[in-house]
């Protein structure tokens, strides 16, 4: 059974998983963030792909996210940043608004995972 790191609360916060089954990392993220739990998911994300064993691919679930202040953003930016180290076969993002897309996709140009999200 997987072990689910969860901050905030129904309202809004995220959660994460690790797959061992199909070897996949899986981060949700919901509602508006306050600047401490947006500042921790990137790190939190970042170490549990680090700590896994052998992760082959990162599911950023943002379908129920919305726009991320600036602690968010830089949270996200870190992650993005990590992604090469990772070395994840794949990396794919949910996302429905647009808005949050648009803030996802700027981020991910100016690191080094331009080109290696696929957003759906």
């Amino acid at each position: 059974m997987a072990q689910v790191q969860r901050m905030g609360d129904d309202q809004a916060g995220f959660s994460v998983t690790f797959d061992a089954t199909m070897a996949t990392v899986r981060a949700r993220a919901w509602g508006f963030m306050s600047p401490e739990i947006a500042g921790a998911f990137g790190i939190l994300v970042r170490d549990t792909c680090r700590a896994s064993p052998k992760p082959s691919a990162l599911v950023l679930d943002m379908t129920e996210l919305k726009p991320m202040r600036d602690e968010g953003q830089a949270s996200f930016c870190k992650l993005m940043e990590a992604l090469p180290s990772l070395h994840m076969s794949s990396t794919t993002v949910l996302v429905t608004s647009q808005l949050v897309k648009l803030q996802l996709l700027r981020i991910a140009n100016q690191t080094a995972a331009k080109g290696s999200l696929r957003f759906a």
